[in-house]
């Protein structure tokens, strides 16, 4: 019996240590297109050569690049002012009653002027003319002889076509004003003391353009007695 049991233990030992060999994996897999298979180095190799980086210590500071110098604007040139032609006049033989009216005249048409009421007791003209035709002739022979303040009455009183030659306030002012008329070869001027001898306005006119003069001689054609001259602007 013992031998028995001893028989049983050995072979259990021997069964205890037996390692069965590992079975070979299945190729499977391998041998799938093996003839399709190639080796990387087979393979061509292109070498890309790429640049170093360059460290922010190896980079030069690259000269400032100049900024062009701007070229100056050139200034325009202003367009030259154009001067008009522009005249003194002398506006005399105004009727006090005209006054006001050729007053504004003046304004509205925009014309510098000076005023002077003319009065007092001798009075230098040349006598009444027929008709005022001749005072019209008679006062171009005037202007001919270089007598500028001058006009002729019209204003249909007792003094009509007379052309008055200056007012003054006394004998002496109207004595020289009647030798200058001599002497500029007026004879027919004469001197007498006011009683009802007219009374005027005169307005002295500065830079009156060729419009304005125009536009003037317009309103001086309807008045009686007023007389229109271009003069120096001394």
């Amino acid at each position: 019996m013992k031998w028995f049991c001893a028989l049983l233990l050995a072979a259990n030992l021997l069964l205890w240590s037996y390692t069965p060999a590992p079975s070979a994996a299945p190729r499977v897999n391998s041998e799938i297109n093996a003839d399709k298979v190639k080796l990387i180095a087979s393979l061509p190799v292109q070498i890309v050569n790429r640049p170093m980086p360059v460290m922010a210590s190896e980079v030069e500071a690259a000269p400032p690049t100049p900024s062009p110098t701007p070229k100056p604007t050139p200034t325009p040139t202003p367009a030259p002012k154009v001067e008009l032609a522009t005249a003194c006049m002398r506006w005399s033989g105004i009727g006090q009653e005209q006054t006001d009216s050729m007053r504004a005249r003046l304004k509205t048409l925009g014309i510098s002027n000076t005023e002077a009421g003319v009065s007092g007791k001798v009075w230098v003209y040349v006598p009444p003319q027929t008709d005022i035709e001749l005072a019209k002739k008679k006062a171009q022979q005037l202007s001919d002889q270089g007598v500028q303040d001058y006009y002729v009455i019209n204003n249909g009183g007792r003094w009509q076509n007379a052309i008055s030659l200056g007012i003054f306030s006394s004998r002496e002012g109207a004595e020289r004003r009647l030798n200058e008329l001599k002497n500029q070869g007026v004879k027919s001027a004469v001197v007498r003391e006011r009683d009802d001898s007219p009374s005027h306005m005169t307005f002295t006119l500065r830079k009156v353009s060729a419009d304005q003069q125009q536009k003037l001689e317009k309103i001086n054609a309807q008045l009686k007695g007023a007389q229109l001259q271009v003069t120096s602007c001394s």
